[in-house]
């Protein structure tokens, strides 16, 4: 059941990132942005060191830049999710960490069990169209735009 790395991420172009397309991103696999005004919103697909699992990283850089602590100036395409200050994983946006499992590494006791990389895409996807957007939609909000 085991998935490598090079397939998991060519299942991730196919499946999620055309997802990330239909709610208005641009960018590049592992990352990607929307801009809605001056508020931007930011996707990173991190990979575990270990091997075996990736977790999904969400941002944002409020129109002021308050946000973004490393090149605030740079344009959107240019932003990345850890040059931000506040930030959440898919999957754990009230709090905690939450990694996708597709192959046994070193980590995978600790983040739970190897599961078919069908069943961690349509999870994404199901999470970038609700708990995704709804951490944006709060964050847009509360840039009072």
């Amino acid at each position: 059941m085991d998935t490598d790395r090079k397939t998991m991420e060519a299942i991730l172009k196919r499946d999620c990132v055309p997802v990330l397309r239909e709610l208005g991103f641009k960018g590049a696999f592992p990352h990607l942005y929307r801009e809605t005004g001056r508020f931007v919103a930011l996707v990173t697909v991190q990979f575990g060191s270990a091997g075996g699992s990736f977790c999904v990283n969400l941002g944002y850089a409020d129109p002021a830049r308050r946000n973004v602590y490393h090149k605030p100036q740079a344009e959107p395409a240019k932003l990345r999710v850890s040059q931000t200050t506040k930030w959440v994983r898919l999957g754990a946006v009230t709090g905690g960490d939450h990694w996708f499992v597709f192959g046994s590494a070193s980590a995978t006791p600790y983040r739970g069990g190897v599961r078919p990389p069908e069943e961690i895409v349509a999870q994404c996807t199901g999470l970038l169209r609700s708990e995704a957007e709804g951490w944006w939609a709060a964050k847009l909000r509360e840039s009072g735009q």
